[in-house]
């Protein structure tokens, strides 16, 4: 019921690198693809900007919506999330906020725009 909905694609990855440097501080992220490109549905929830004397911001709520057995993990990230033919919807790397909710036919996912 839910695959008709998931008419996107994205491109998971995950960060590989578990060594720490001489501080004990992490070393710098490599994220790296986890498999094939997962069936997916990114939309915006809502979109504000947020403009004061110092700068201007473009908010945005994005939400990600992924079939139930999907390997999802806080602090993946999203790339190059295309339609079925290939042509790209969301530019940019997105990366998934906190865990995936459970919903009865779905998991869904808060994303945060990478810049």
């Amino acid at each position: 019921m839910i695959g008709g909905r998931l008419m996107m694609r994205a491109q998971l990855e995950r960060d590989q690198a578990t060594a720490t440097d001489a501080w004990n501080q992490r070393v710098e992220p490599d994220f790296q693809p986890v498999g094939a490109p997962l069936a997916c549905f990114v939309w915006s929830r809502s979109s504000r900007e947020d403009v004061n004397s110092d700068r201007s911001a473009a908010l945005e709520d994005l939400r990600g919506m992924f079939a139930l057995g999907a390997d999802l993990r806080a602090g993946d990230e999203l790339v190059a999330v295309t339609d079925r033919l290939g042509f790209t919807v969301h530019f940019g790397r997105l990366k998934l906020e906190g865990p995936a909710q459970f919903k009865h036919t779905h998991l869904e996912v808060a994303l945060r725009r990478i810049s």
